[in-house]
């Protein structure tokens, strides 16, 4: 006849005693917003886990709230579980592309997508997207010969081709971007004029 022992499950499961689980309020955010990871502790009877200590690490960007409250920016955060076995953290998308959170044995991911503007004047709209920059030129009045006439200089790296883009426009004339962020346009035909410059431009960002 065996001999039986009253011994937890705690003590026979070890670490698998306690379930951890990430929730994430979207999962495919805006760039630059913030979304809210919720991290829940449970034991394998699905009881909630009350003060556990749990590190949240973020495979790139950072964390700037824990339970509602204002942290120091960190890519890794420990909290502690209240008595519904919870905590949250507030993360901002300030990084485009597939984000992995991870908990102890459990991850999850969210992707990052959308555009953001870099500059937006009377004259131009400038932005990128993952991938894409975006120009929207909108000037009223433009000189325009058959040589190359500088519109702007685009000076964020972050933002340029890795060779030259041309774009047609109307009254016979041609835009163009090149990878130091010129902008220029020439009149492929007719004599020099000035006239209005309205036109979009979209590029490959150079990796």
């Amino acid at each position: 006849m065996s001999e039986r022992y009253n011994v937890s499950a705690s003590a026979v499961l070890g670490d698998n005693y306690k379930i951890t689980n990430i929730k994430c309020s979207d999962y495919n955010p805006s760039i630059d917003g913030n979304i809210t990871v919720t991290i829940t502790v449970n034991d394998v009877y699905g009881d909630s886990v009350e003060g556990e200590n749990v590190t949240v690490t973020a495979s790139e960007g950072t964390f700037a709230q824990l339970n509602g409250s204002d942290i120091t920016s960190a890519s890794s955060v420990t909290g502690t579980t209240n008595s519904s076995g919870q905590f949250t953290l507030t993360y901002n998308c300030s990084v485009w592309g597939l984000i992995t959170f991870s908990a102890n044995t459990t991850s999850n991911q969210i992707k990052v997508k959308g555009w953001r503007t870099k500059t937006s004047i009377n004259e131009y709209t400038l932005r990128r997207n993952e991938e894409f920059a975006h120009l929207i030129i909108s000037k009223d009045s433009q000189s325009i010969s058959g040589n190359w006439t500088t519109i702007i200089n685009i000076t964020y790296s972050d933002y340029l081709p890795e060779e030259p883009v041309y774009v047609a426009g109307t009254n016979n004339t041609l835009y163009r971007i090149n990878s130091s962020g010129n902008v220029a346009v020439a009149r492929l035909s007719g004599s020099a004029t000035t006239t209005y410059a309205h036109l979009e431009m979209m590029w490959r960002i150079r990796g």
